[in-house]
C-alpha cells in the first residue's frame, strides 16, 4: 500500500499528474479553510469539471490570471495541470504547475466579412 492510498486527499496533488499531465476545464474558485488544526488558512480553490480541485499558490493563481484576467472569467477556460520540480522548504519537492490554454486568434482572412458586389 502507498502513502496516497493510506490517506487519500480531497485535492490533487502533484503525484496525481506526475506521469501523465491533465487537461481540464475550470468550473469556479472559491475561498476556503484550508489545512488542519491551527495550521488552516483561507486560500483560492480551483474546481474543475470532473475533477478534484486543486489548492492554487500565488505561482498558478497569477499564471491563469494573467492569461484569463478575474476569477469571473475563468469558468468554462481549459487548462493543462502537470508536475514539475520546485522548492519547499528549502527542499526539492514535486509541485502542481498550471498552464492556461490560450486559444490563438482567428487569421486575419477569416475575418472578412466584406460583400462583394
Amino acid at each position: 500500500m502507498r502513502s496516497n492510498d493510506a490517506f487519500p486527499s480531497k485535492f490533487l496533488k502533484s503525484a496525481d499528474v506526475k506521469a501523465k499531465h491533465l487537461i481540464a476545464t475550470i468550473s469556479h474558485v472559491e475561498m476556503e479553510l484550508v489545512g488542519q488544526g491551527q495550521d488552516q488558512k483561507q486560500k483560492p480553490v480551483l474546481y474543475l469539471e470532473g475533477q478534484k480541485p486543486i489548492v492554487l499558490n500565488r505561482t498558478n493563481f497569477e499564471a491563469i490570471e494573467q492569461a484569463f484576467g478575474d476569477t469571473d472569467e475563468w469558468p468554462g477556460r481549459k487548462i493543462k495541470v502537470y508536475c514539475a520540480p520546485t522548492r519547499f522548504g528549502g527542499k526539492p519537492v514535486d509541485g502542481i504547475r498550471i498552464d492556461p490554454i490560450v486559444p490563438k486568434p482567428a487569421p486575419k482572412d477569416d475575418l472578412n466579412d466584406e460583400i462583394p458586389l
